[in-house]
């Protein structure tokens, strides 16, 4: 779109500046044309001013003014009118039509007019008629009001032309600042234009040199291509032994997700059991504070009574005071833990919170920058706005200036419907007409271009408000997206709380997971046993119950049972202890299992790498061996080859030695080299002693490589055996040669041998020590025509080394495939173990997942069991308050008795012993029932239903006989008893009884929770 803009600018730029260059070039040269052609045409006027062409000099004239006062509004290089015949039927001369000045044509006007009033009155004068003189006035009168005319439209052409001369100032002065736009553009669209060719030759050199790392990658490609093919077998046993991993890491994947489940579900557990814990403490409290207030109430009760003078025993009050002191304790860890937890939370609310300002700082930059973006398409918006508005106001002006020249051609057309005929001003006026019409085109032209201009920013101005609608759309969808993520950040902050709060329970759950765990199964094998000790306790509950009255008793069979408590939590302790070493023996054997599963896959990953190892080895050995076989065979065939051409020369030796008796004696004195070397032919043939058994596969690998590198000597050996074996082959062609020739002469025979003889021994101190024995076996040949037999048996006794070591490596390439494959049995069944220690965890996960299922059950049941006692604490409430009121109606009742008895015994004294025993079953009947409220309260048991009816059926019948001041009592009383009996009856016979769990039979254990202190010694709460 910029792009588009700019050259849509440029494109009007160059048009206004085409317009405004045709309109100021013709107006300049035809000024000078002007001011030239006024000299001339005053000096024509002078000399031509004669009486017989003076009406048409007069048009003339009169047209040369028209056209100069046209002039600057039209073409200035061509003349506005053609020639017109004058009446007279004579042409105008060039000269007159050139264009004069406007003061040279007022002279030569005033000139004229001077000339005609001369003429008129002489020909007045002279006897003329009177019409030619009205006639000179008349058109005296006309051309001076042709005049005043011309003048006021001078005027107004000047005025006109003054304010058009300032519109196309400001408009060349636009033009000039789109000229420097257009040449700073220009400047810079080169500068970027040699930036991009400096670019795109920097490019050309990097894409050479990328052709360059092309082809050197191409080659590198081919190479790792060749060399891929040789990886690709190890990288299937690799991918083998990676798939057998991944299977692995699946399955302790599997076992890791499985245990953080679990570990999930025991902080959960963990949790739910913290809360209730906190929970039974509060009760725990609760229930402590109301025995408190009962113990006070049975003190005072028991002073009263005058039967019980029992104190308080200091050791349940240590008691209290040691669970107090735990309490506390516990509530400062808890209060360390909150506070840590406080803390850490802190810190990550301090990590967000500059989070989230790091964020709002770029936010704010980036919403900064749309504000500058939105603010400079503003301006451009303003500045397009006052364009258009300065263009309207110019299409105003150019209206305005229309109607004007419409009203003028109106008056003009008037003008010319006055008069008669056409005249020299009509004519005038018409030419003016016609300049005027041009310069309506003109201003039409650049009123459409003035048009275009307003579109193309009409245009511009849609495609700004568009891109500040897209803008704005931008700011929104950012601001919502702002909105977005603050509600995201949010939620991960809620997360992270949530989060770190799991973490703080993790923390603190995970030393106690261990424990819960073994106390679970702890539970379920303890079961019976519990249940049994639960049975004896609610026995003993029943005693304690029906034996409510005594006090003492009570206190003793407390301790008892405490001591039962204490033995019993010894005896799981010591079962817990038991648990956990059971444990840690299955924790350690487990662990040194696995410890031994990683050895055995580490040596599993030893024995494949030798394995790789001895396979390389083994086929480079190969390889090896069959080049070494190829050369021993080239061998065999050279050296036969070499027999013939041996015994070919033999041959050819043998018809020289005939031919020549000299040679032999020669021959006879030899040096002794084929003897020496005959002998120590057979040393030369070494065997490699394999020996039995290797300590070691590194041992086995360098005894293969030793016998290699001889296997490579002794045919380096061969080799230059061949050589000198060809080279004596070569001597002695060379000394037949000689032979030949010099057989003619009998006596130059012996420099010749003498020669040869030389040069056998230069050879001999030349050559190596190996190659004496082929040397002196030659020269054997060469005197005894003997075949070189020595040589090839040498090199069969080392084939059949050969042979035997390869029949050896092979023996051993057995042996060592014997023990991979007795290494890879042990790789499977260690596989075995490890399948056989998989199927231990998945039936360890299966127990657990029975105990968690069973901790289940118990978390309802003891939910269940938290619903009853709470239902049992509104039932225990109620009572008390029904006790209360009887206490109260009994005291009332108690003292109207006393009132009546101390009446009747003022009347009849022998009614008062039987009065005192009344009062004395009241006050025992009072203090019983205030005995079994206690206890119910104290043990949270059922007090039987056979008691407190008997002494609620002797107060009843007590009351009886008491006179009829009573009765009014009564039925209060009845009511407060049937009450306290229904509640007695609801709480001895609870309707959740029905709700105990399967797993704990008909007789449900107590729920109790633990927790090991500081000693490991575990405190059990009853609930």
């Amino acid at each position: 779109m910029a792009d588009q803009s700019r050259q849509i600018k440029l494109a009007a730029a160059k048009k206004k500046l085409k317009e405004f260059q045709q309109k100021s070039s013709p107006a300049n040269v035809g000024g000078e044309k002007g001011g030239g052609g006024g000299g001339g045409g005053g000096g024509g006027g002078g000399g031509g001013g004669g009486g017989g062409g003076g009406a048409g000099a007069k048009k003339k004239r009169k047209m040369k003014v028209l056209n100069q006062l046209d002039a600057p509004s039209t073409d200035r290089n061509s003349p506005v009118m053609n020639d017109y015949p004058d009446t007279n039927g004579d042409e105008s001369l060039t000269e007159e039509n050139r264009p004069l000045s406007s003061t040279e044509s007022l002279r030569q006007l005033s000139q004229q007019l001077n000339g005609l009033v001369s003429g008129s009155s002489t020909a007045y004068v002279n006897g003329d008629t009177a019409p030619p003189v009205s006639e000179g006035e008349l058109e005296a009168q006309q051309t001076q009001e042709l005049t005043d005319q011309l003048q006021k439209e001078r005027k107004e052409f000047e005025q006109r032309y003054s304010k058009e001369q300032g519109a196309m100032r400001e408009q060349l002065q636009v033009h000039i600042q789109t000229i420097g736009i257009l040449v700073s553009e220009k400047s810079e669209l080169q500068t970027a234009l040699q930036y991009t060719q400096h670019a795109a030759r920097q490019k050309t050199a990097e894409a050479d040199e990328l052709n360059n790392r092309l082809q050197a990658t191409k080659q590198r490609v081919s190479e790792l291509e060749r060399t891929l093919s040789s990886v690709s077998t190890q990288q299937k046993q690799f991918e083998k032994h990676n798939k057998e991993l991944e299977k692995e890491r699946d399955n302790l994947r599997l076992e890791v997700f499985r245990q953080n489940n679990v570990s999930e579900e025991s902080k959960q557990q963990s949790s739910e059991m913290s809360e209730h814990l906190k929970l039974s403490a509060h009760e725990n409290g609760a229930m402590r504070l109301e025995l408190e207030d009962l113990r006070k109430r049975l003190e005072i009760a028991d002073l009263m009574l005058q039967q019980y003078s029992s104190q308080s025993d200091p050791t349940s009050a240590n008691q209290q005071v040691q669970l107090l002191m735990e309490e506390k304790q516990q509530m400062e860890a808890h209060n360390h833990q909150l506070m840590e937890s406080i803390s850490q939370l802190k810190t990550e609310r301090d990590c967000y919170a500059e989070q989230i300002q790091e964020e709002g700082r770029l936010w704010k930059d980036k919403t900064e920058q749309l504000l500058t973006q939105v603010s400079l398409v503003a301006e451009e918006r303003d500045r397009n706005i006052n364009r258009v508005q300065e263009l309207e106001a110019s299409i105003t002006e150019l209206k305005h200036a229309a109607a004007l020249l419409s009203q003028e051609r109106e008056t003009q057309g008037d003008a010319e419907a006055q008069s008669s005929g056409p005249s020299e001003s009509e004519v005038a006026l018409q030419e003016a007409l016609s300049t005027l019409q041009q310069e309506k085109d003109a201003l039409t032209a650049q009123y459409q271009a003035q048009l275009r201009d307003n579109e193309q920013l009409s245009r511009l101005c849609a495609e700004r408000e568009a891109r500040l609608g897209e803008l704005e759309q931008q700011v929104e969808i950012k601001t919502q997206e702002e909105e977005d993520r603050r509600r995201m950040l949010e939620d991960v902050q809620s997360d992270k709380a949530t989060i770190s709060r799991a973490l703080t329970q993790n923390r603190t759950l995970k030393d106690q997971l261990a424990e819960l765990q073994n106390g679970f199964v702890k539970l379920t094998n303890e079961n019976m046993e519990l249940t049994t000790a639960i049975q004896s306790e609610q026995h003993v509950k029943k005693e304690l119950a029906r034996r409510m009255g005594e006090l003492q008793e009570e206190m003793h069979n407390v301790k008892e049972q405490l001591e039962l408590k204490c033995t019993e939590t010894q005896g799981v302790m010591e079962q817990r202890d038991q648990v956990v070493a059971h444990l840690q023996q299955y924790c350690a054997g487990y662990q040194a299992l696995a410890s031994e599963r990683e050895q055995l896959h580490h040596q599993y990953l030893q024995q494949t790498q030798i394995m790789d190892r001895l396979q390389h080895d083994e086929s480079q050995g190969r390889v090896q061996l069959d080049i070494s076989h190829s050369q021993l065979k080239q061998a065999q065939d050279h050296l036969e080859q070499l027999v013939r051409d041996n015994e070919l020369l033999k041959a050819e030796v043998k018809e020289l030695i005939s031919s020549s008796a000299l040679a032999t004696p020669l021959r006879d004195q030899g040096d002794g080299v084929e003897s020496q070397s005959l002998q120590e032919s057979p040393n030369k043939s070494s065997s490699i002693v394999i020996p039995e058994d290797f300590e070691s596969q590194k041992e086995m690998e360098e005894f293969i490589r030793g016998a290699l590198a001889h296997l490579e000597a002794e045919r380096d050996e061969a080799r230059r055996q061949l050589e000198e074996e060809h080279r004596l082959h070569m001597a002695a062609r060379h000394q037949a040669a000689v032979a030949l020739r010099l057989e003619p002469d009998h006596h130059s025979h012996q420099p010749a041998h003498g020669h040869h003889h030389h040069d056998h021994d230069h050879d001999h101190d030349h050559d190596h020590d190996h190659t004496q024995g082929q040397h002196s076996h030659c020269e054997h040949s060469h005197e005894h025509s003997g075949v070189p037999v020595e040589v090839h048996q040498a090199l069969q006794a080392a084939m059949e080394k050969l042979q035997q070591r390869f029949t050896s490596l092979m023996q051993e390439k057995a042996d060592l495939k014997e023990r991979v494959e007795e290494l890879e049995h042990r790789c499977i069944q260690l596989s075995g173990e490890t399948d056989t220690i998989g199927e231990y965890i998945a039936l360890y996960q299966s127990q657990r997942a029975i105990m968690k299922q069973k901790h289940q059950e118990k978390e309802q049941y003891i939910s269940m069991l938290a619903q009853d006692k709470e239902e049992m604490k509104a039932k225990l409430g109620e009572l008390q308050d029904l006790v209360m009121r009887l206490v109260a109606e009994r005291n009332d009742w108690y003292s109207r008795y006393t009132g009546a008895v101390a009446g009747a015994g003022s009347v009849n004294p022998d009614l008062l012993p039987v009065g005192e025993d009344h009062a004395h079953s009241e006050c025992h009947a009072h203090t019983h029932t205030e005995l079994n409220a206690v206890g119910g309260a104290e043990a949270m048991e059922v007090i039987p239903l056979s008691e407190p009816t008997t002494d609620l059926e002797a107060l009843s019948s007590q009351t009886l006989s008491t006179g009829s001041g009573q009765t009014d009592s009564k039925p209060l009383e009845d009511g407060t008893a049937e009450q306290i009996m229904q509640l007695l009856h609801e709480i001895q016979n609870p309707q959740g009884a029905l709700r105990s769990p399967p797993f704990l039979g008909e007789n449900p254990c107590i729920p109790f929770f633990y927790r090991p202190d500081e000693q490991d010694e575990v405190k059990i709460l009853v609930v």
